[in-house]
């Protein structure tokens, strides 16, 4: 039966007569012979192999999405995670990069400007200064506009060390929320050529 109606025994006013074709009842729609007519514009590119190690954070009970959970750094308080590659990948790897995602807290009446951030990784300082996130929305709840934030990564370890400090200017009850994070490995050059 055409057309379809998503909802079971629900049908339109005149639903007999409409024509999901009928480019004048609905002037948005295709006319048939132009549907048939077109082609799908596809790609098919080759696979890329990837090899990645992910984290979900799950320090408290409420904030990450999907899952509900999130790590929470206060103002002045230090995060430190670790990524540790398994001995016979450390040859292979030429570097890699980092993501994590992270959103602030739901204090709408603290400046979004008035946070900041200093990370390292293995040493190495990647970010230090504002942090492009904002404010967690809805309040109060699974917020749902988390930011990735991604960095590159030159030297990667046996163990690789993150560590996150809350520089921000705000007060000691504000925060930063982080989901998970992600390290996503380069594999060195034609090293997955036959695969």
């Amino acid at each position: 039966m055409y057309p379809f109606y998503p909802y079971g025994g629900y049908f339109p006013p005149n639903s007999w007569q409409s024509n999901p074709f009928d480019a004048n009842s609905q002037p948005y729609a295709l006319e048939q012979s132009e549907i048939s007519a077109r082609r799908p514009i596809l790609s098919n590119p080759p696979a890329v192999p990837s090899i990645s190690l992910f984290k979900e954070l799950v320090g408290y009970n409420n904030y990450g999405n999907p899952s509900g959970n999130a790590d929470i750094l206060y103002t002045g308080s230090v995060g430190e995670y670790t990524f540790n590659l398994p001995p016979r990948f450390l040859n292979m790897i030429s570097g890699g990069k980092l993501a994590i995602r992270a959103v602030l807290d739901d204090h709408y009446n603290v400046p979004v400007k008035d946070y900041s951030a200093r990370i390292t990784v293995n040493g190495r300082v990647v970010h230090n200064g504002p942090v492009p996130l904002q404010h967690g929305t809805p309040g109060g709840q699974k917020f749902n506009n988390w930011r990735t934030l991604s960095f590159n990564v030159r030297d990667v370890n046996r163990q690789n060390r993150i560590t996150i400090k809350n520089t921000s200017k705000t007060g000691e009850n504000d925060w930063i929320a982080l989901d998970w994070m992600e390290l996503f490995l380069t594999p060195k050059s034609g090293l997955l050529d036959s695969f």
